[in-house]
């Protein structure tokens, strides 16, 4: 169950510093998660405009999360609206070749990796990270599938698929087999320094990176088991988004070999069972007997905040307690953006 108290809105000036204390429990794969002040400042200058703007979303524009605890940011996350619009957004391609010599009677066949575009124009999540203080409290699927909600609210500011990019396996001691025997063949530097690079400018992919097809087949046989296989820590929110309708797409990380995974944004799961609803605000337990955790999101005329509450899925209405009424600014009646908070 959320806690209560949990209250998911966009991020503001004043959080820089605490979403900055807040990135140095990332670790090293989350490349999007900015690590400088001066970075941290830009992303939220970025995302203020982007909310306050209408239409589709632009190239430039990112939306910024918050998990707000009453403490400041416990957690935060990301829609990055329009890939490939102001940069290439490069992965790689897992395709399957065959041949054969009939007169022989030979067949061969291999998978390659070819350097792709594919997610040009979707909608990316990313930058989900949940602060040691607000962890087993229900909050990772909370802010993750907060994500779902603006994009429901706000359909018209985005396209027609989301993908995310799931992080990549690593050993014991954090060492990644993919990039140690594909990308620093090339780039001939360490895998934090090309992180920081590609948060950058991604040129120097398109510069550096080989042009032709890799057979998987002439690598190591553990760069081929890397290849698709998800972070040991990354495996719960891998299953979270695949019960929201996403699956793997065949395309991988270039920098660690981690799925990328995508859906039709119509078919995300959250965006699917969406539905307004009029609040209810009341503590007895008389009203959550047999209801179903919801998500509670503000009308699209109102700034977006999403607080916890419950519901029947054949329901009218949403209830939600004082304390999350206090802090999302609901009254009782009002007609919110509701969804189950798992399908």
């Amino acid at each position: 169950m959320v806690t209560p108290s949990f209250l998911i809105r966009p991020a503001a000036v004043d959080d820089v510093d605490g979403l900055l204390a807040l990135s140095g429990e990332a670790g090293t794969g989350m490349t999007t998660v900015p690590q400088t002040r001066d970075a941290m400042a830009a992303r939220v200058e970025a995302s203020v405009k982007a909310f306050a703007g209408t239409g589709p979303a632009g190239a430039k524009d990112v939306f910024f999360f918050v998990l707000d605890d009453g403490q400041g940011p416990a957690g935060m996350c990301c829609i990055f609206p329009n890939l490939g619009e102001d940069r290439p957004f490069y992965s790689y391609r897992l395709s399957h070749i065959a041949a054969q010599a009939p007169n022989l009677d030979l067949r061969a066949s291999t998978d390659i990796l070819q350097l792709v575009n594919d997610f040009h124009g979707y909608a990316e999540i990313g930058t989900l990270l949940v602060g040691k203080r607000a962890r087993g409290q229900g909050a990772g699927r909370f802010l993750s599938l907060c994500r779902f909600m603006f994009m429901a609210r706000a359909r018209d500011r985005f396209g027609e698929h989301v993908m995310a990019e799931i992080r990549g396996w690593v050993d014991e001691t954090g060492r990644s087999p993919f990039w140690e025997h594909i990308p620093a063949k090339f780039f001939h530097t360490s895998f934090e320094e090309a992180d920081r690079a590609s948060a950058r400018d991604f040129q120097f992919i398109s510069h550096l990176m080989p042009k032709f097809p890799i057979y998987v087949s002439l690598l190591q046989e553990e760069a081929q088991q890397a290849i698709g296989k998800p972070h040991d820590t990354s495996g719960h929110a891998m299953k979270m988004l695949a019960a929201e309708g996403f699956r793997y797409s065949r395309c991988v990380d270039i920098f660690d070999g981690g799925p990328s995974i995508e859906c039709a944004l119509d078919n995300v799961r959250t965006i699917a069972q969406s539905g307004y609803r009029t609040i209810t605000i009341n503590t007895s337990p008389d009203h959550i007997v047999g209801a179903e955790p919801f998500m509670v999101a503000s009308h699209p005329d109102r700034p977006f905040v999403v607080a916890p509450g419950h519901g029947h899925p054949s329901g009218h209405t949403v209830v939600i307690t004082p304390e999350a009424a206090e802090r999302a600014g609901f009254s009782n009646g009002e007609t919110v953006l509701t969804a189950p908070l798992k399908g």
